[in-house]
Parts: structure tokens; C-alpha cells; sequence
């Protein structure tokens, strides 16, 4: 398993947005589909770019000083509930293990009636330097996404590709 502090070193200081702002499906755009009275958890929100884009935003990344609060999901502590989390690219590394883990998480802050919106890389290690190949990535696929958001009590509103990753919007109500 890739450990946090090296996955912290790694994105501080090897990973920029990389395009996200103009990426695909879940690129800035993706802001249009937040309602004004809604709040949402950016989980692993890196440089905070969905900051002043959506209204009652929170998030939180452990490497960045840019989000609002510099921590991961299994330490974020807070009494805010949530209506939408970002999870894009986020949860992405380790185990099954350590998926069902973070996504107990990031799940335990959502209302009842909320959406999770997701970015995940399908095992890749695609980021064009030597250090990505020290990461453990987890396999997401399709059948990941159907199984998990069955489990989570989450059905999928849509499932498809955003460039070399997946997409996936899971809807609970």
C-alpha cells in the first residue's frame, strides 16, 4: 500500500490541476449541476478550484494549503451535512479495503437525499513521471461502481468515461 505522507509529497509536489478545469465531464463544468442551496464536500479538492465557482462549498485535501481545510476524509471531523461530495480522483488508491474505508467516510456526511459525483482512475499509472509508478492505484471499473453504489445505499444516474478515467454519478433519495 502507497503510504499517505508519499501520496502527500507526490501530489504537492508532482501534480498541478493537470487540465481539470477543461477536463471532460467532471471539468469546472461540472459546477452547473450544484444547486445555490446546497452544500458540498470536495474530497481531495487539491488546489480548491471549485472555490468561488460553487456557493457552499467545502474542501478538503491533505497535501494542498489551498483547501479549506488540509486533512484527509478519515480525519476530516465536522458537524456540517452535505448534499453533494466531489470525489474527483480522490479516492483512488490502496485496497478494497481501503476504498470501503474512505467512502464510509466521505458517506457519513451526506443527507439522505444527496449525490456523490466521481473521477476515478481504473488502475493507471498514467501521470507521465517515475514516481506514479511507486502508487498503488485501485482498479476502478464499471462493476466497481455498480457493486459499491448498491452497497452504499447509492443507485448510478450515469456511468461513463471522462478521458483514460471514469465517470460516475451516484444519487441517493
Amino acid at each position: 500500500m502507497t503510504s499517505q505522507a508519499y501520496l502527500n509529497s507526490y501530489f504537492a509536489n508532482n501534480w498541478g490541476h493537470q487540465g481539470v478545469v477543461n477536463s471532460g465531464t467532471t471539468g469546472i463544468q461540472l459546477a452547473e449541476k450544484i444547486k445555490d442551496d446546497e452544500w458540498v464536500l470536495d474530497v481531495g479538492c487539491g488546489r480548491n478550484l471549485f472555490k468561488g465557482v460553487i456557493k457552499n462549498l467545502l474542501g478538503i485535501d491533505p497535501a494542498f494549503d489551498e483547501a479549506d481545510v488540509k486533512t484527509t476524509i478519515e480525519d476530516f471531523q465536522t458537524t456540517q451535512m452535505f448534499d453533494v461530495a466531489l470525489c474527483l480522483g480522490s479516492i483512488n488508491f490502496g485496497t478494497i479495503t481501503d476504498i470501503h474505508r474512505q467512502l464510509a467516510c466521505v458517506v457519513k456526511y451526506l443527507r439522505p437525499r444527496s449525490r456523490i459525483y466521481w473521477r476515478c482512475n481504473p488502475g493507471l499509472q498514467d501521470h507521465g513521471n517515475e514516481e506514479c509508478k511507486e502508487i498503488m492505484f485501485f482498479p476502478w471499473s464499471n462493476d466497481w461502481h455498480r457493486l459499491l453504489s448498491k452497497e452504499y445505499g447509492f443507485e448510478i444516474a450515469e456511468l461513463g468515461q471522462d478521458r483514460h478515467r471514469i465517470y460516475a454519478e451516484w444519487v441517493r433519495i
